[in-house]
């Protein structure tokens, strides 16, 4: 089973690429857990990831990532290895 991955709408390109690579991308209105929070850093506010609350399994956990500046290859790895990435 691919991950589930949220990705804010600002980044339509990224979600687009990922889904193309199997991964099942959803928004912020998404009623159900994901694997990885994909968030850009330099132009969301941080009140997008409140959005998150409810999402996260407590036992298998979530990472967020921030993706700017980052390339694609970085994020896979991120979202593949559960790579912690700090909020600031």
């Amino acid at each position: 089973m691919g991950k589930v991955v949220a990705v804010e709408r600002s980044l339509g390109n990224l979600a687009r690429q990922l889904a193309e690579r199997g991964y099942t991308v959803v928004d912020e209105h998404y009623n159900g857990y994901v694997d990885a929070i994909l968030y850009d850093g330099e132009k969301s506010r941080l009140s997008y990831l409140n959005q998150f609350d409810n999402v996260i399994d407590m036992e298998k956990g979530a990472v967020l990532i921030n993706t700017a500046n980052r390339p694609l290859e970085d994020i896979i790895y991120a979202i593949e290895n559960k790579v912690y990435e700090p909020l600031f």
